[in-house]
């Protein structure tokens, strides 16, 4: 079981798939390496693709005090895998917590980032976001997983791949719950909604040099895309790319994987995709 041990006392499940230069992709509040399912055949073609459970879900520890686990302490724990993987530099890529956390190791290690993907992204969580995250902290405080996806679904999915496509939104129900060997739990979520709200690396985003690429979808209801253009507006040189369409949800990555899988390779590639904002 590929299970690292990390120095602060944190398991952490990871797995890899392909080969070439390696690729680290962080996914969101609640949710395990699964989700970045659509992205693994298309990434490992040419990439080493190394997908984690984050503190706090699937096989990795799950802290029963959600005050210790921040955007930093988890980028601390990407920073601990990738030295026990021996791997120096890395594209580093993030969804929604993801991201932050992909923040926060932009600026503490630089040196390790070859290129860095902030997706679904913001720079500080303001009321209006603390907000938005207590309708999923507050389930997952009662230990109402249930209705903790239940909301989270309304929030993450667009409107029209909720209403025409429900077997597929039945799937993604019985994938993170019923067919889950390691479902996640109340206190776990909770790790993350305390990351969400958290989170604030605004006035330091400057200080960002590594070449990055800030997506958003028109869709996306829970990070609306004003906040990933105020965060792509504050990095020197990042690029914005706006995924549009009915399924360009918080989820692009699963309701449009072609295409977002055709943006960000080709930003991994060194093509210049996106615009300045």
């Amino acid at each position: 079981m590929p299970i690292a041990k990390l120095p602060n006392g944190i398991d952490l499940y990871w797995e890899s798939h392909g080969t070439g230069e390696p690729v680290l992709l962080l996914m969101g509040t609640g949710a395990d390496h699964s989700l970045w399912g659509p992205q693994v055949a298309a990434y490992a073609t040419d990439h080493r693709l190394i997908t984690i459970d984050s503190r706090g879900t699937g096989q990795s520890t799950r802290p029963a005090d959600p005050t210790g686990c921040t955007p930093r302490t988890m980028a601390e724990d990407a920073k601990h895998l990738l030295d026990h993987l021996g791997i120096d530099t890395v594209h580093l890529g993030g969804l929604s917590l993801g991201s932050a956390i992909a923040q926060e190791f932009a600026l503490a290690w630089p040196e390790r980032l070859r290129s860095l993907a902030l997706h679904g992204t913001w720079g500080r969580s303001d009321e209006w976001f603390k907000r938005m995250i207590d309708t999923l902290e507050y389930p997952a405080r009662l230990g109402d997983t249930r209705a903790y996806l239940r909301f989270g679904l309304m929030w993450v999915l667009s409107p029209k791949f909720l209403a025409e496509k429900p077997d597929e939104v039945a799937a993604i129900e019985r994938t993170y719950l019923e067919e889950n060997p390691f479902p996640p739990s109340g206190p776990g979520i909770c790790n993350h909604t305390h990351a969400d709200k958290a989170h604030d690396a605004e006035d330091r985003l400057h200080l960002i040099r590594t070449r990055t690429l800030v997506t958003a979808g028109e869709m996306d209801w829970i990070v609306p895309p004003r906040y990933g253009r105020d965060v792509a507006r504050r990095i020197p040189g990042c690029r914005y790319h706006l995924f549009e369409g009915p399924y360009a949800s918080h989820v692009a990555n699963i309701e449009m994987a072609d295409e977002w899988n055709r943006v960000t390779l080709a930003f991994l590639r060194g093509d210049d995709v996106g615009v300045r904002v």
